[in-house]
């Protein structure tokens, strides 16, 4: 889901890191899975805690606006951390975090 919130709101994105990240404004996340179902059987449902951090060379409201947008369109509640520039990287840096639970078949 996290891909399709980023691509949608015009972010570039990956999981965990950019080995090269690009010149303009970047998103990174990573997903912690915690599994739950009935005793016995197999996980069906999966919890996923999400955490986005979009770098920026300057503040970018509008891709914090679309990027926030996206996650309100698909009825997330989300928690933003204020923006804090990062020294050694020379970028701004702001967290996201949403939680989504998905069910799977058995």
């Amino acid at each position: 889901m996290v891909k399709e919130i980023l691509t949608a709101a015009g972010i570039k994105e990956r999981g965990s890191r950019f080995v090269k990240p690009p010149a303009e404004t970047y998103a990174v996340w990573m997903d912690d899975i915690t599994t739950d179902g009935p005793d016995g059987m197999p996980p069906v449902i999966f919890t996923h805690a999400i955490t986005v951090e979009l770098y920026a060379l300057r503040p970018d409201p509008t891709a914090e606006a679309a990027l926030e947008a996206e996650m309100t369109a698909r009825g997330l509640h989300w928690t933003k951390q204020a923006r804090y520039w990062i020294q050694s990287e020379g970028m701004y840096q702001t967290i996201y975090e949403f939680t989504y639970i998905e069910k799977r078949r058995a």
